[in-house]
């Protein structure tokens, strides 16, 4: 799918990815510059709900409603440090390659020395396998993964995606804490996040700042070919050299995003990074363990956005969607009847307003797969239904070069019914206090679990489940265990206040 280029704005920028390399001597495996502008963000953010260590009277302003963001950050880091690990990287290099005909040509300038790299990785599953970006591998002779813990291991390499550079790592450990994997199509500008990370080497550096923006086409991967998928997530949490690779992290503990990059005139941090989201990561990590290759849907089409004049030639009252401005002869648009001219308005229910969001919308599924496709022409909205081939106008037969990761062993979401409570039996003089035969209380609240954003606390007696009694943990569970993802709970709950007043409150909980 190929872009318009985009015309260079006023105010040069270069576009860094993370990799530092040891001792001045070194190179990155690759060098990506781009012209951007650098826009002053006003300061802001909104906080998910999480509850207090010790239920608060409401009046005080620390309620469970108002939330502690210390302490989601101090419990943010806890949880995903030893996620995440350091990336050292070497590959053999001669000075000519570094400095051409000036080198001298005698023994000791021919004579090879090791450039040195260093990055971030986030590990997925507890039997080794790791996420990183393609930049902070490729080309490298040796790849060295240090875990929180000091360990060291030699990694290979189980694919790479230039196109989004994702790159999928294997080391031989087992017991390995994996992060919890989010769904970034659901971020928004404005949300809290967490960088974590090597930066210049400092091992597990926490950094935090808000969303800036999403969807940013940066251009710094290669799309000689059309079909590089380029749709960041920015933010102004402090990312260096060193960086890439490691997680960007939301306020419930989910990895939402791979930090890549930043924008910069110094080689460092001047206050805005980029993140691959994780959902594009999971469609790589998917495609590879069960085909050994990349297989990714096209459209076959030439695009470019919507400007004020198009949008006046086409009748569409404002600018919006992506215009076909050629269509290749023979692949799925042609096919289904898609013409030059066309405004493409959203795939699957989403819209789509610029070229990048569109190559994500087509190129995170393959080929074979069927896209339902709202678009504009001659005056009207209409509708398609396309199958996508790959970029040789094919459906390539289903193969598995490698075994595959099942979604279930892999960290992707809490399981099903999950909500983070722990249920303790009630003793006598409890029982008596409270007037119940029998019943439970809440032993642990799990933190960043949806029941503690929700406000449920350590010690709150449960009156009722679903307007049920439970007499014991075990049927607190077996209540619990009837619901699946999405269902909502409702949990009747009597708390103390540290006047020591009790008080009843109702609480709904959507199953994660």
């Amino acid at each position: 799918m190929a872009l318009k280029k985009a015309a260079p704005l006023l105010i040069p920028v270069i576009i860094v990815i993370g990799i530092i390399l040891g001792l001045g001597l070194g190179v990155s495996s690759k060098k990506f510059k781009e012209e951007v502008a650098m826009p002053v963000v006003a300061p802001g953010s909104h906080l998910y709900s999480e509850s207090a260590p010790g239920v608060q009277n409401p009046a005080s302003g620390n309620s469970p409603a108002y939330p502690n963001p210390n302490r989601m950050f101090v419990d943010i880091s806890k949880k995903l440090r030893p996620s995440i690990v350091t990336i050292y990287t070497s590959k053999q290099i001669s000075q000519s390659e570094l400095f051409g005909d000036k080198v001298p040509d005698d023994e000791t300038h021919r004579r090879p020395f090791k450039s040195r790299g260093l990055g971030s990785g986030i590990v997925i599953r507890e039997d080794g396998y790791l996420l990183t970006n393609n930049h902070v591998i490729a080309g490298m002779d040796e790849i060295t993964i240090r875990l929180l813990d000091q360990r060291e291991f030699k990694a290979k390499i189980i694919g790479s995606d230039p196109k989004t550079d994702v790159a999928l790592l294997k080391i031989d450990a087992r017991g390995l804490k994996p992060a919890l994997l989010g769904n970034s199509d659901l971020l928004e500008i404005g949300e809290w996040v967490m960088a974590i990370g090597s930066p210049l080497n400092l091992q597990s550096t926490v950094t935090a700042g808000i969303v800036s923006a999403i969807s940013r086409n940066m251009n710094i991967l290669d799309n000689s070919s059309g079909d590089a998928i380029q749709n960041f997530i920015q933010t102004d949490a402090a990312v260096n050299p060193g960086n890439s690779g490691g997680a960007l992290v939301n306020l419930k503990g989910e990895v939402i995003g791979i930090n890549t990059a930043i924008a910069t005139r110094s080689n460092y941090y001047m206050g805005y990074s980029f993140a691959i989201p994780i959902n594009i990561a999971k469609k790589i990590v998917d495609d590879l363990t069960r085909f050994g290759e990349i297989r990714r849907g096209y459209l076959g089409v030439y695009i470019r956005a919507v400007d004020a004049v198009t949008a006046k030639g086409v009748g569409l009252e404002t600018p919006r969607g992506v215009l076909i401005y050629s269509v290749q002869k023979g692949r799925a648009a042609e096919r289904a009847g898609l013409k030059t001219g066309d405004v493409i308005l959203s795939v699957n229910g989403v819209e789509v307003n610029q070229p990048n969001e569109l190559q994500v919308a087509i190129g995170t599924r393959r080929p074979g797969d069927k896209v339902r496709i709202i678009y504009w022409r001659d005056g009207k909205r209409l509708e398609k239904a396309v199958i996508l081939f790959d970029r040789d106008g094919n459906i390539p037969a289903n193969s598995s070069s490698l075994p595959e990761l099942k979604p279930e062993k892999m960290s992707l979401e809490r399981p099903v019914g999950s909500i983070g409570l722990r249920f303790k039996s009630l003793d006598k003089e409890m029982q008596q206090k409270n007037g119940l035969q029998g019943g439970v209380f809440i032993e642990h609240v799990e933190s960043l679990s949806d029941a503690a954003e929700k406000g449920l606390l350590n010690g709150d007696i449960v009156l009722e489940i679903d307007d049920v009694f439970p007499a014991t943990p075990e049927e607190a569970e077996r209540i619990l265990a009837r619901h699946g993802h999405g269902d909502v709970v409702k949990f009747k709950l009597r708390s103390r206040l540290d006047n020591d007043e009790l008080f009843e409150r109702i609480l709904f909980i959507e199953v994660p």
